[in-house]
């Protein structure tokens, strides 16, 4: 009668062993993959989102009126790109066809401002109205914000807020525009979108940690986000960059 002597069921044991170690450890690390890899794409997803949107509103910075004696890039009067008190990037420009320039004095506290529009408006859909945001700016340097509460042909009605810092005289300019600020909230891990005249602040990407803003030479601005994944210690942390030149920043 023949059987299996001890040392030989020993060396079978343990190529039995060996085999189903390296078919776990297989198995394992096919399911480690399997789930570390939607949240490497979903990271990715957020960072081109979050570039997108900041190189569309750097594309815009600076983009001033269209005609008029202040007409051109903001950046001749002021600084439309510039960092925020709490460490975010605000960007300033004008979007829209309602432009135009003061009639007469508009004080610091004045609700109500005399305007007149700039030539060519073809309709009276290119005039000002209600529930926008209005960019008003001298050559001295001052620009302030306002939220237009009614418009009528040659007068604008403005919100009480937020308050604005200068006096602006006769021909000083009045535009529509959009001034927002870019930053992150480091408790939600958000960068958010501020609309500067409303206060309100929209999520543009989750699980971003933290922004910073450098100013290379050549008129570049350099955005860089750090990105955390939730899965914290599987995922290294996703660091980009965006490169951007404004062309109304560009020295002329």
């Amino acid at each position: 009668m023949t059987g299996f002597s001890l040392l030989e069921l020993l060396i079978a044991m343990a190529i039995t062993t060996t085999s189903a170690g390296a078919l776990l450890s297989l198995v394992v690390a096919g399911q480690s993959i399997a789930r570390l890899q939607p949240e490497a794409a979903d990271v990715q997803q957020r960072a081109r989102i979050a570039t997108q949107v900041l190189a569309t509103e750097l594309s815009r910075a600076g983009a001033g009126p269209d005609s008029g004696a202040l007409a051109g890039p903001l950046s001749a009067y002021f600084a439309p790109v510039s960092p925020s008190p709490d460490g975010g990037l605000t960007i300033w420009y004008v979007s829209g066809t309602a432009q135009g320039t003061l009639t007469r004095t508009l004080e610091v506290g004045d609700l109500s401002a005399s305007v007149m529009l700039e030539a060519p408006c073809g309709s009276a859909s290119c005039g000002f109205a209600a529930d926008t945001t209005a960019v008003i700016f001298d050559n001295s340097g001052c620009h302030d914000l306002a939220r237009i509460d009614a418009a009528a042909p040659g007068g604008l009605v403005l919100e009480a807020s937020p308050a604005r810092a200068c006096a602006y005289g006769a021909g000083a300019a009045i535009a529509q525009g959009e001034v927002r600020t870019f930053l992150v909230d480091p408790v939600a891990r958000q960068l958010l979108r501020r609309d500067e005249a409303t206060g309100i602040s929209v999520p543009v990407a989750d699980h971003v940690a933290a922004m910073s803003v450098d100013y290379p030479s050549d008129g570049r601005i350099r955005v860089t986000l750090r990105f955390v994944p939730a899965l914290l210690r599987q995922l290294p942390d996703l660091v980009v960059s965006l490169d951007a030149r404004p062309p109304n920043l560009q020295a002329r």
